[in-house]
């Protein structure tokens, strides 16, 4: 009988382990199988830990067979992003400019999960140290978007090889890490699950930087369940109760700022639809502007981003030493902050809690903010190498959204919402710093509630 274990979800595959239908050592070389066939050319993973995720699947096995699996994902395999340190092992970050890095350490996040008992199969591919929403990689290689077979397009960035990963079923899960979209981005272009937790919820010690002010971690998966479980390990935190979760009483805003002068008509229409799936399920929908959002981006249009700023002074100097080691529009995002003046990055960092306090205020009485995750399909990968500005303009498309959760430093969701054309919907579900519980049980309730979209 031929196994479908890649189509179950992370907490599937551990209740069958701890039922004992699943050895994880079995489980691990199925997946690590699976990788070999499926990504033959490593533009998903770039490298394997085959060796250590065998050891830890034999561990695994051995503990579920004493009964003393340390939790629900024990000797489930997984994913990682390769900005997350693994010992001995090169982390390169997607960058040509840090080729051989190797580090002496676990990234504190997969230090977590190890002690949980997951298993870490690879690192997968990524854009230069994570500053893309695009997801492509001229050095390492580029995985295609499943979602058309005539022509090659961006699988979304910067968790690119995170998401692709999970969509082919060559992991239960993964972990991504997100500055202004790059959890959800690849999640939603890719029609799985992503989770962007608030800053600072999931240590980010051991991880390649870009901006240590925005960046987050969060699991890609195949549905809130298992955001839910792997968080919850990640950050040491208990798990949202997703029990009974409904959408009862629910008070939802539908934004109408930035979202409707950013998001193409087939998009929003199919929002439009799961927002009535939401409204069936008992939620109460209403459209309405936040107006901070136009404020935020109007601001970091004129003096420039955390992220650009953050990226610049960590990798700027890098760059002008090696030129040839960064892709060159990345590389020209990174050098553009040169010219950013002193008092306007200080206008972004002194007005960013002025902003935060105004989305609150803005947006009091409602349990969720929604919208699109992304306000285009994924564009073609070919142009993006024959025209630098044609990529610049696509990479700012891909972000335009999500990255208001970012920079306003709430925690959000993207979720499937059926399709537009032929690709896949993502909806956003943003909700207030630290309120990750209450966001995973109302997104647990519109996942449901959007099922018969996705089926």
């Amino acid at each position: 009988m031929t196994n479908n274990w890649h189509t179950l979800t992370a907490l599937e595959l551990g209740r069958k382990i701890d039922q004992g239908e699943i050895d994880p050592v079995d489980l691990t070389k199925y997946f690590l199988d699976r990788i070999k066939e499926k990504d033959p050319d490593r533009v998903i993973f770039v490298r394997l830990t085959e060796e250590r995720a065998l050891a830890e699947a034999k561990a695994a096995s051995a503990r579920a067979k004493l009964k003393q699996r340390r939790s629900s994902l024990d000797g489930v395999p997984i994913s990682w992003k390769d900005l997350f340190d693994t010992k001995d092992i090169a982390t390169e970050a997607g960058a040509k400019l840090l080729q051989g890095r190797i580090p002496e350490d676990d990234a504190e996040c997969l230090k977590r999960a190890t002690r949980a008992g997951m298993i870490c199969l690879g690192k997968t591919n990524m854009p230069d140290v994570a500053f893309s929403g695009l997801g492509n990689n001229p050095w390492t290689g580029t995985g295609r978007n499943p979602f058309d077979d005539d022509v090659e397009r961006v699988p979304g960035g910067s968790s690119s090889g995170a998401a692709l990963s999970v969509y082919h079923g060559l992991a239960a899960a993964a972990i991504g890490s997100d500055t202004a979209g790059s959890v959800r981005i690849p999640a939603a272009w890719c029609g799985i699950t992503g989770l962007k937790t608030t800053h600072g919820l999931i240590s980010l010690e051991g991880s390649v930087p870009l901006s240590p002010t925005q960046d987050t971690i969060g699991p890609l998966t195949k549905d809130i369940a298992d955001a839910n479980a792997i968080s919850a390990i990640l950050s040491g935190k208990a798990p949202a109760d997703l029990k009974g979760s409904t959408l009862k009483g629910v008070r939802i805003l539908r934004a109408t700022t930035v979202f409707d002068d950013l998001v193409e008509t087939d998009i929003q229409r199919q929002i439009d639809t799961g927002l009535n799936c939401l409204k069936d399920a008992g939620a109460e929908v209403v459209e309405g502007p936040v107006p901070v959002f136009e404020d935020i981006l109007t601001t970091c249009a004129k003096h420039g981003s955390p992220a650009n700023i953050e990226g610049n002074v960590l990798w700027a100097d890098k760059i002008r030493e090696n030129p040839e080691g960064m892709f060159a529009p990345i590389a020209t995002r990174f050098l553009s902050a040169d010219n950013f003046s002193a008092p306007g990055i200080l206008s972004i960092y002194m007005g960013l809690k002025a902003f935060q306090a105004d989305y609150l205020k803005q947006t009091a009485g409602f349990d969720l903010v929604i919208g699109a995750t992304v306000p285009a399909p994924p564009p073609a990968l070919a142009p993006l190498y024959e025209n630098e500005a044609l990529y610049l303009d696509a990479a700012m498309m891909s972000i335009s959204l999500t990255r208001l959760a970012n920079l306003l430093g709430l925690c959000a969701t993207t979720l499937p919402c059926g399709f537009a054309d032929k690709f896949p919907v993502g909806m956003m579900l943003m909700a207030p710093p630290n309120q990750e519980n209450k966001l995973l049980r109302l997104s647990k309730a519109s996942e449901t509630a959007l099922a018969v979209l996705n089926a």
